[in-house]
């Protein structure tokens, strides 16, 4: 059944008769097929003429059957999309959670936030930024303060100030820090514990931090170069190391803390 097709037929519904609502049932429980009829062929199946059909259309507000074929033939390829996607991002999801779910490191990472002097975070873009900002706001609840750096210029001046004893999240995407790798490769060699937060692949920021996390993002208009679900995974990847931390804090002290 066609999402756009419902909703052009609940937006005329006062607009039809009984006939119309049997013609449009028909399209409905029929979509694949109907949108391979002509007029005639659609007539003969709901046993009405086609100058019946062409008036149903244009009830719709088209200018006639053409358009209306067109219509469906169209909203059956976006619903497709549309449900690929939702299955991309399922997998994703999915994905996400396996990987955190085995990592080894989690319980380490969980240590150097309760025991670190001070937080830092930092996001490669927009997007990362904002999502370590939500986590920023989850983990004063547990009166931790993440610092978030806006920019790559107060990472520069930031990073004169850290020691051995402070802790910096990275989240980027790629993984590619061609512009960052200076810095990044400083901060290493300060012996700044760094955190990774990357998709899952062979990437130098995972590969230069002492910690990392994974999250799976599939979903790329790749004509676009824009990735429609990262924002999410990674979201996601956050906000189960925030639950994980909670757990972790509630643990006895002979098993967590030792």
């Amino acid at each position: 059944m066609g999402i756009q097709l419902d909703r052009v037929i609940n937006e005329n519904y006062e607009k039809l008769n009984t006939v119309d609502q049997h013609i449009l049932q028909f399209v409905q429980a029929n979509l694949e097929s109907c949108k391979k009829m002509n007029i005639a062929d659609l007539a003969r199946h709901c046993s009405v003429s086609t100058a019946t059909i062409l008036r149903t259309a244009q009830k719709l507000n088209f200018s006639g059957y053409s358009e209306f074929k067109y219509f469906l033939r169209s909203d059956s390829a976006e619903n497709a999309e549309v449900l690929n996607l939702i299955e991309i991002l399922n997998q994703d999801i999915s994905q996400t959670t396996k990987l955190f779910l085995q990592n080894s490191q989690v319980l380490d990472i969980c240590r150097l936030i309760e025991q670190s002097s001070r937080i830092y975070a930092y996001g490669t873009g927009q997007g990362q930024r904002l999502m370590l900002q939500e986590l920023a706001r989850c983990f004063l609840n547990v009166n931790k303060n993440i610092v978030i750096i806006p920019t790559h210029t107060e990472l520069k001046i930031v990073k004169k100030y850290m020691r051995p004893d402070d802790l910096l999240f990275v989240a980027s995407w790629s993984g590619n820090i061609e512009k960052y790798r200076e810095t990044l490769l400083n901060l290493s060699l300060m012996k700044i514990p760094l955190v990774s937060v990357t998709t899952m692949s062979n990437n130098e920021l995972a590969e230069i931090s002492a910690y990392n996390l994974y999250y799976q993002s599939t979903a790329v208009n790749k004509e676009m170069n824009i990735n429609r679900s990262s924002y999410l995974t990674l979201h996601l990847v956050l906000h189960l190391l925030y639950d994980q931390y909670i757990n972790y804090l509630n643990q006895p002290e002979d098993s967590s803390h030792a």
